[in-house]
């Protein structure tokens, strides 16, 4: 009988300070839905080949990772536990899930969320966003959304708790956060309850919101991505407006300083004008990760473990691979 064999991959980067941290999963051969994570973190400078030191080895099925204006670092689980650097006092995880910090790491604390209040099971997380270390929101796979304010964690949005509407990224302000995921999912937030918002047509059920960003003045943009790929611009207040349409497919998108760019499928996209172009076309990428001032892309087809690295703003050449 053959062995099985173990899958590693590179979910997702974020940036504290100096330090470049790596969310990893590792799952057996056609199992991903079982990968368990483990964080590890590597020099902002790191020279091409460095080896990423473990920062925070877990048995959980971790899944999203961000790092707070306060250079905190934050993780969670498809398991519902959520871990983070920030000083927070939280009950432990139950059960028989384990955390521990590595490496000379900022102690890590984790903590389970409250359960679903439909179905009593715990969230499932796909994103962690927020304004400060007081100010945190997760987002989850069944559309629920979930909020730290420095004391306590609590639901605050029932989803209809299938993948359906699942979350994908957070923008916004304090008192004025948005919320985009799958089937045209956008929700605002004013400070104290959240809404759906019209998306401008035309109505797919297939179209997700990839990505969204502070645009001009207090408008945002969002990527959609379906039978059309589309950039739709606008507020709460006033309404949302279809940008432009584009061949370019839009996986994933943030904003780098005054720039905003794209996982493109076949690489990098950037606006430009009211024009989405290609920048790059050597590497496939499905998700973009803004980590301080570069952009980090995450190819589809692991192995090796890889991000593409993106670096505008330094005086040698932009773009490397990092494979791990």
């Amino acid at each position: 009988m053959s062995e099985t064999e173990m899958c590693t991959e590179v979910l997702a980067a974020a940036r504290a300070g100096d330090e470049l941290y790596l969310l990893f999963i590792d799952y057996e051969e056609g199992d991903i839905a079982s990968a368990t994570g483990d964080v590890f973190t590597l020099p902002a400078d790191q020279p091409v080949g460095a080896v990423p030191q473990r920062v925070l080895e877990t048995n959980d099925s971790l899944r999203c990772l961000w790092a707070s204006p306060q250079g905190s670092v934050w993780t969670g689980s498809a398991d519902g536990t959520v871990a983070t650097t920030a000083r927070v006092t939280w009950p432990p995880p139950a059960g028989a899930v384990s955390y521990r910090t590595e490496g000379g790491s900022p102690a890590w604390s984790a903590t389970d969320l409250p359960v679903l209040r439909s179905t009593r099971l715990p969230p499932n997380l796909t994103v962690l966003w927020g304004n400060s270390d007081d100010d945190v929101f997760a987002g989850t796979y069944g559309g629920h959304i979930y909020h730290w304010d420095g004391r306590a964690w609590v639901q605050q949005h029932e989803g209809p708790g299938n993948g359906e509407r699942t979350i994908r990224a957070f923008a916004g302000s304090p008192g004025d956060v948005y919320a985009v995921g799958a089937m045209q999912t956008l929700l605002h937030f004013d400070g104290a309850t959240w809404r759906p918002l019209s998306v401008p047509g035309p109505v797919d059920p297939s179209e997700s919101l990839t990505g969204i960003c502070r645009f001009e003045g207090q408008d945002m943009l969002i990527a959609a991505s379906g039978e059309l790929e589309r950039l739709v611009q606008g507020t709460a207040a006033g309404g949302f407006t279809e940008f432009g349409r584009y061949e370019v497919p839009l996986l994933g998108m943030d904003r780098l300083k005054d720039r905003i760019l794209f996982a493109a499928e076949e690489g990098a996209a950037e606006l430009i004008g009211r024009d989405v172009q290609m920048i790059r076309t050597t590497f496939a990428a499905v998700t973009i990760w803004i980590a301080g001032d570069r952009a980090y892309f995450v190819p589809p087809d692991q192995p090796p473990p890889s991000v593409v690295e993106y670096a505008p703003y330094t005086d040698s050449w932009p773009w490397t691979i990092l494979e791990f």
